[in-house]
């Protein structure tokens, strides 16, 4: 009995650790969102996950939001997500673009002339 036990509390701690690895590829905890952006904790969470690749499907962006839930609601629920970001960013130059067909990007202040 102690050993189905033992092998049961191995496969958890395997199974947590995967998630946390899973969650942290989704939304980076090494970026940190400024303060100043006046962020809900599930907008940092968008905003993570767009500044860690080079755009976010909206599939994408709902397992960054509702990973840890086991209920979802409606996929139009990013695109409110995206506006209200829009208008807190808005001030500091910061922008999400629509891909059209594909999902979002951020375009951070700066990032044109590093690229040019």
């Amino acid at each position: 009995m102690d050993d189905l036990v033992d092998l049961q509390r191995d496969r958890i701690e395997f199974l947590e650790e995967r998630i946390r690895q899973l969650e942290d590829a989704l939304m980076p905890s090494s970026i940190l969102v400024p303060v100043e952006y006046q962020l809900t904790s599930l907008e940092c969470r968008v905003f993570a996950h767009l500044a860690s690749r080079d755009f976010g499907t909206k599939q994408s962006i709902m397992m960054a939001l509702y990973s840890d839930r086991a209920e979802e609601p409606e996929i139009k629920i990013v695109d409110v997500f995206v506006c209200k970001m829009r208008r807190k960013l808005r001030p500091f130059g910061v922008k999400i673009e629509t891909i059209w067909g594909q999902g979002y990007r951020l375009a951070l202040p700066g990032v044109a002339e590093v690229a040019a």
